[in-house]
């Protein structure tokens, strides 16, 4: 669970929020003010909600934009909810839709669109190597510790339920590894290749799962949350994954250790939104990025202490991965360029200047903080597996309304 896109209100003190839950029949969108720690159930929806004049509230219900007429002054709701657009484009793991409204009448929105990407691989100065399989809704790419097989994540776009599939580089096959009607997503290798950790959201909940690699067996619940989890590392030694959650105060890090009870340990518990959290093959230093700035960055800390703090970008950059020798950092920079950080990382920890090797046309830039990895690399720091977006931006257009209310009055 958890408070998402606040919205204020006219009168500046009472504002709308989504009260967000993993189950969408709980989630809720309430009113609450600047003056009191109470809130108000104005109805039940799984996206956020925007006030527009004379006295409407916009949300989405089952891929429908609605309107709903609302009296600001008296924060209530005065009539039935109606539909005014359908097939808008919808996040449902936070509630984000692709809609907004104006002031003076004027709304724009987003239709659904399937997702096409394309698994590339590229060498350190931008040209294409080659390709893995057919285009299709992949996200999150990820190389197996041989480089032989890559798992990833499978859907038909954003907001529908996907499964983890996994390509056989030598064999040119693709076996899907999950089978759960619900979401499985953003898988993670376990060091020796046997295993696979993702997250679902089984059972009306998010949770940590694993399951072997090749197939065979039940999947194992590792971790059962009550926000939004995705596992990002896995130790070297096998002991504990990190992941990123938003049950706290905000996006978080944690380790969960894989033996004993398994009680999760927090790493970066702080205001600002922390994610992409990646160890050194050392295992002394961990990368991610925050928000603390006003502008997502790159930084590193001693681990497992926290000590120190070095920041690597210098001009935004998101999903940082060491190269396997410890001696440089990769990560993409808000322009969508592949960037390459040369790295001390021993008793103490020295980062030289951001060099641009490529630029990319990667899946989900524009909300990069928001997504997991969509790139991996070799070893050697030499090829790169990018999830290219080769999508139409013609079929999934932005459509604009003048004067919608005006259809209303008819």
């Amino acid at each position: 669970m958890g408070h998402a896109w606040p919205h204020f209100l006219p009168d500046a003190n009472h504002f709308l929020y989504l009260a967000f839950n993993s189950d969408p029949a709980k989630s809720a969108i309430r009113v609450g003010s600047l003056d009191s720690k109470e809130s108000k159930l104005l109805l039940n929806a799984h996206s956020f909600a925007l006030y527009a004049p004379p006295g409407y509230l916009l949300f989405q219900r089952d891929g429908t934009l609605m309107a709903q007429p609302f009296d600001a002054a008296a924060i209530e709701l005065t009539g039935e909810a109606f539909p005014i657009a359908e097939q808008v484009q919808v996040n449902t793991a936070n509630g984000r839709v692709a809609f907004d409204v104006s002031q003076n009448g004027v709304l724009v929105y987003r239709s659904s669109g399937g997702l096409n990407t394309q698994l590339t691989w590229f060498d350190r100065g931008g040209k294409e190597l080659g390709r893995i399989g057919e285009p299709g809704g992949y996200v999150s790419p990820k190389l197996s510790p041989d480089g032989k097989r890559v798992a990833v994540y499978r859907t038909t776009g954003v907001g529908a339920s996907g499964d983890i599939w996994v390509f056989d580089l030598a064999r040119n096959t693709q076996t899907r590894l999950t089978f759960d009607a619900a979401d499985d997503s953003t898988p993670l290798w376990s060091p020796d290749g046997s295993r696979i950790a993702f997250t679902s959201t089984r059972n009306n909940s998010f949770g940590l799962y694993q399951k072997n690699s090749n197939g065979i067996g039940d999947e194992e619940l590792l971790l059962k949350t009550g926000a939004f989890t995705v596992p990002e590392d896995w130790s070297l030694d096998g002991r504990f994954l990190v992941y990123m959650s938003t049950e706290g105060s905000g996006r978080d890090v944690s380790l969960l250790p894989l033996a004993g009870e398994r009680k999760p340990v927090s790493f970066l518990k702080t205001p600002f939104y922390e994610r992409h959290a990646q160890l050194s093959p050392d295992g002394r230093w961990m990368a991610y990025i925050s928000d603390e700035s006003g502008t997502s960055e790159v930084y590193v800390q001693s681990f497992p202490a926290g000590g120190g703090k070095w920041q690597v970008s210098t001009s935004g950059g998101v999903q940082p991965r060491w190269r396997h020798d410890g001696k440089e950092l990769f990560y993409l920079g808000p322009d969508g360029k592949m960037m390459a950080v040369a790295v001390k990382a021993g008793a103490t920890f020295e980062a030289g200047t951001p060099e641009a090797l490529f630029q990319t046309r990667i899946y989900g830039l524009a909300t990069a903080p928001n997504y997991s990895q969509q790139y991996d690399v070799t070893p050697d720091g030499q090829r790169f597996l990018l999830n290219v977006d080769v999508s139409d931006v013609n079929s999934v257009p932005l459509t604009v309304v003048l004067d919608w209310t005006a259809a209303l009055q008819k």
